[in-house]
């Protein structure tokens, strides 16, 4: 069935694996979806002016669609916001305090991401701020997390290793109801509020065209694309994704995000 609504993760899944996609191929689809009436939108956990960035080669750019920060914040194509959720300043802050002094946290490196801006206290000449750059243009080095007055929609943490479910668990026992951290792929996890994800926001976008879950589609590969991937009629799995959020519903796709999965079922959709 063709569906009213498509929503795709990002990186690991419609992204290849140097962060880019086929520009000609998708620029074709995006026309065609829009004569259909098929409604576009780009849920990741990464920042909004990332994203812009990655889109901005489309001539056809502003019928996008953007939930962005895990959820966080949703911004249509033409940068108007339809929503943004913040964390109390009390409680991120205490999340940064915790996640550099826990011992389950050893190593890891920690981004607070704001609404245009992303902070974090590694050196602007390190390598690692250099590389996470990539995915954060703003990114602002500072002394100290704490003091950054800017409202945070979503924590970004990472680790120089896989398998960070133990790391997941521990923070979400520790932050019970104030705030919940999500396996992002890549050796990460992202925090936000406990009722913000990608699921929710797509559920309001959905209020807001009149488009009920079950004539939705979406894509994705890892933790914090589960519960979207369940609510929607149609929810699909890369062949590379992470094994645990194969349940329910969720059906997987026989190509990886680097064989191009996601415009493959577009085009089925639209023969």
């Amino acid at each position: 069935m063709r569906p009213k609504v498509i929503a795709t993760d990002l990186d690991g899944t419609f992204l290849d694996d140097t962060g880019r996609y086929d520009v000609a191929r998708f620029e074709a689809q995006l026309a065609a979806l829009a004569r259909r009436e098929i409604q576009f939108v780009v849920t990741t956990g990464d920042p909004l002016d990332h994203v812009q960035g990655l889109f901005a080669p489309l001539a056809d750019r502003q019928s996008l669609t953007y939930i962005v920060e895990d959820g966080a914040l949703t911004v249509t194509g033409q940068g108007e916001p339809l929503q943004s959720q913040g964390m109390p300043a009390p409680d991120w802050r205490a999340a940064v305090t915790w996640l550099k002094t826990a011992a389950v946290m050893q190593g890891c490196f920690i981004i607070v991401c704001g609404r245009d801006r992303a902070y974090t206290e590694l050196a602007a000449t390190s390598r690692r701020f250099r590389e996470s750059q990539v995915f954060y243009p703003s990114l602002t080095s500072v002394s100290e997390l704490g003091e950054v007055t800017a409202d945070i929609l979503k924590i970004d943490v990472t680790w120089l290793k896989t398998d960070v479910a133990a790391q997941v668990a521990a923070f979400n026992h520790h932050f019970r109801n104030r705030l919940v951290g999500t396996s992002s792929g890549l050796g990460g996890m992202n925090v936000t509020l406990p009722l913000v994800s990608k699921a929710a926001a797509l559920l309001a976008l959905g209020q807001i065209w009149g488009v009920s879950p079950d004539k939705m589609a979406a894509f994705g590969d890892s933790g914090n694309d589960h519960a979207m991937l369940e609510m929607v009629g149609q929810g699909f799995a890369v062949a590379n994704a992470d094994p645990a959020i194969m349940t329910g519903p969720v059906q997987r796709l026989a190509k990886t995000n680097q064989q191009g999965a996601v415009m493959d079922q577009i085009d089925q959709w639209l023969v």
